[in-house]
């Protein structure tokens, strides 16, 4: 469809002139009229102002009630917001027009009230809107509440209602105002310096009474206070506010100068004529006074010091709030559905309950406060879990400095005992190495850096104590008696990390010469071990329980690795067909279980289950805390130290089942089928196994 200028569609109606009236009133028809030449001028209305009643974090409690001027302009700034129960309260709003019989431009206007209402609660931070917002809309205020209260979006207020906000006069639209309205607005009162709201009272309610009456026993006069110093209306010598704030905070802040910040009137608050002699009685376990509040940001990042607290026994702990108590409850219904042990349950409640008892369960928690505790009394509390499960509760707001890689801190720290130009140098080759420097490829952890460095820091400490101050200094005379204080396997790691560092230097345009160029390091042939059959029989009888003896057959019988065990999945084994798969990196290989693995297995699927029935880890070996880690981390590398008590380590026994194959078949094929190992492995095991087959004799 095309539009010609000064052709107008056969819909289009001329435009009124000011002065002809169409059942409307001049003001209404002006703004139209200026609406109109408004979109006619290409500016499009603000349909989201964000000026406009800008929405506030949900649960944050305004610190003074205020009125706001509503119109029917505010609410055509918010068409376009987003309201959450806007949908739910146009339906009701339906329901209710068909039950009352109003129009459907009554219903519009009931729209643009709700929305305006709906815009308010989201501006103080609240779920529901207070009765008090209705004073505050233009029109329809009865019609509104009703429709609130189908949604069941309406909080009401206690009765009797507040004298102090009286329903609004109703006024024409077109009436103009000849002077500005008083409003409520916070102040401090000049006596007792509680934060009140009124219009022209510079003083509370409360002070003005306690000035001009006589309660009881009490004397009212004017003077100079005995704690504050201020002449004031004083009571048996002090004045109100130091009354009101010895009252609540004991005897013992008699002898002080300063109060409390507090909310005076309409804000109940405790009596202020009590005797000062008399502390006020307090519950024996009150509600913690450091409760976080949803939405709370801080001020200040500070650790927490717990050791005051966690010297106390638990009846001396405050009062738990509703909320820590279900969060407690839903703790104790996950230890009974994933049947944790004594130990660990035990210590994970201590934990919660002191962390919820001091800071509520309303707001987030630190992991911070959880590890400052944990750090206090290690042997009574326990963190691993407590966080893990308040993680998945949406109850944590994570540490980023501690979760960072462990060994990225100690590389970092290494880096920083270094005079400054090596560390420098050395940060280009751990960022050229991580594949984050010029040249794009795939990166090594910060794990296979530190081993790296495990092999560098020696060199590097002779290098020092030589009066090196830069790599630039390095020749290759040095690096060749680097590498010949060393021999065999450990000279070649030298050769081997040297070569990695100085060439990330070149390429990053750190140093113009590389040392280790054209430097070649022989290769080291080293025969696999061998393990006598004494020593082998009744390796099986070391093992405790049933995981120990299914990673004792993986590796004695299948020659499998740590790695290759760590990364098994449950769904990897199948009993049905008597069959696992072990996955590696672009391959897979497909272990056929005999007799003792089969049962090992099973046995292992059946402690697993009884243990862990409802875990979600999806490897096939877990342990106590994998079995609960949300991350669905492997099991780590101590599963090893269950061949301590053979006297023999877990690569030596894998090494010697594949050579003890390798004598008994002379064929690397059928290494490679049975352990899925490569060719060049195969063939260095048959050689080891049959030297007399090879071109050259060992020596």
């Amino acid at each position: 469809m095309f539009l010609y200028s000064g052709l107008a569609p056969t819909h289009a109606q001329p435009l009124k002139k000011y002065g002809r009236r169409t059942g409307r009133t001049g003001v209404d028809q002006r703004e139209r009229l200026h609406w109109v030449e408004h979109i006619r001028a290409g500016a499009a209305p603000t349909r989201d102002d964000p000026a406009v009643l800008p929405p506030t974090v949900p649960g944050q409690l305004p610190l003074f009630p205020v009125r706001r001027m509503l119109s029917i302009d505010v609410c055509r700034r918010i068409l376009q917001r987003p309201l959450v129960g806007y949908c739910d309260v146009v339906e009701h709003t339906a329901a209710f027009a068909a039950e009352t019989g109003i129009s459907k431009p009554m219903q519009r206007k009931l729209h643009e009230m709700l929305r305006l209402a709906l815009a308010v609660r989201d501006a103080d931070g609240d779920d529901l809107v207070d009765e008090l917002v209705l004073d505050d809309i233009p029109n329809y205020g009865r019609s509104v509440r009703a429709i609130l209260l189908r949604a069941e979006l309406l909080r009401l207020l206690p009765e009797p209602r507040e004298p102090d906000r009286p329903q609004r006069p109703r006024r024409s639209r077109t009436t103009r105002r000849l002077w500005a309205p008083r409003t409520m607005s916070p102040r401090s009162c000049q006596q007792c310096g509680c934060w009140f709201t009124a219009k022209t009272k510079v003083t509370c309610e409360p002070c003005v009474s306690f000035g001009f009456r006589k309660r009881g026993n009490l004397a009212v006069s004017t003077g100079a206070c005995d704690r504050c110093h201020r002449v004031l209306p004083l009571a048996t010598g002090h004045c109100r506010g130091c009354r009101w704030h010895v009252a609540n905070y004991g005897p013992g802040d008699i002898v002080r100068f300063g109060t409390q910040l507090w909310l005076g009137s309409p804000v109940p608050a405790p009596t202020s004529l009590r005797h000062a002699e008399v502390a006020p009685p307090t519950p024996s376990r009150p509600v913690s006074e450091h409760l976080a509040a949803p939405g709370q940001e801080r001020l200040f990042e500070l650790r927490r010091d717990w050791r005051p607290v966690v010297e106390l026994a638990r009846q001396d702990l405050p009062t738990l709030a509703d909320s820590a108590e279900r969060l407690l409850a839903d703790l104790d219904g996950v230890m009974k559905q994933e049947i944790w042990s004594k130990v660990p349950a035990t210590k994970t409640r201590n934990t919660l309950t002191v962390l919820v008892s001091w800071l509520g369960a309303d707001a987030p928690l630190l992991e911070t406060d959880i590890r400052a505790l944990v750090d206090n009394r290690p042997l009574k509390f326990s963190g691993r879990r407590v966080t893990q499960f308040l993680e998945t509760r949406g109850l944590l707001i994570p540490d980023a400095e501690f979760r960072r890689d462990a060994y990225q801190k100690r590389l970092e720290a290494e880096l920083s005992t270094l005079p400054e130009t090596i560390a420098q140098e050395l940060s280009v080759w751990i960022k050229a190495v991580r594949g984050e420097g010029k040249w794009e490829h795939t990166g090594r952890t910060y794990r296979s850096i530190a081993r790296y460095w495990h092999v560098l820091d020696p060199i590097l400490n002779g290098w020092l104590a030589d009066g090196i101050e830069s790599l630039r200094e390095i020749t290759r005379d040095d690096v060749k008696r680097a590498i010949a204080t060393r021999k065999g396997t450990p000279a070649r790691s030298i050769h081997i990390v040297l070569r990695n560092v100085f060439r990330a230097l070149r390429q990053e345009g750190v140093i113009f010469r590389d040392p280790t160029r054209g430097l070649v390091f022989a290769g080291i042939n080293k025969t696999p071990p061998y393990v006598p059959s004494d020593r082998l029989a009744g390796v099986l009888s070391h093992a405790q329980n049933d995981f120990q003896r299914f990673v004792m057959v993986l590796v004695c019988v299948h020659a499998l690795s740590g790695t290759d065990m760590r990364h098994l999945l449950l769904t990897d084994l199948d009993l049905s067909r008597e069959r696992l798969i072990v996955r590696r990196p672009g391959k897979r290989h497909i272990i056929y279980l005999d007799e003792l693995t089969y049962r090992c297995a099973s046995a292992w699927l059946r402690e697993r289950h009884r243990r862990w029935p409802v875990t979600t880890n999806p490897h096939l070996l877990v342990n106590r805390w994998t079995a609960v880690d949300t991350t669905h981390s492997p099991i780590g590398t101590t599963f090893t130290a269950i061949f301590r008590p053979t006297g023999l380590t877990m690569p030596t026994l894998r090494q010697d089942r594949i050579r003890d194959e390798a004598f008994e078949v002379n064929d690397p094929l059928h290494l490679m089928r049975l352990f899925g190992i490569s060719s060049q492995t195969a063939m260095r095991y048959i050689t080891a196994a049959h030297p007399e087959r090879t071109a050259k004799l060992p020596r």
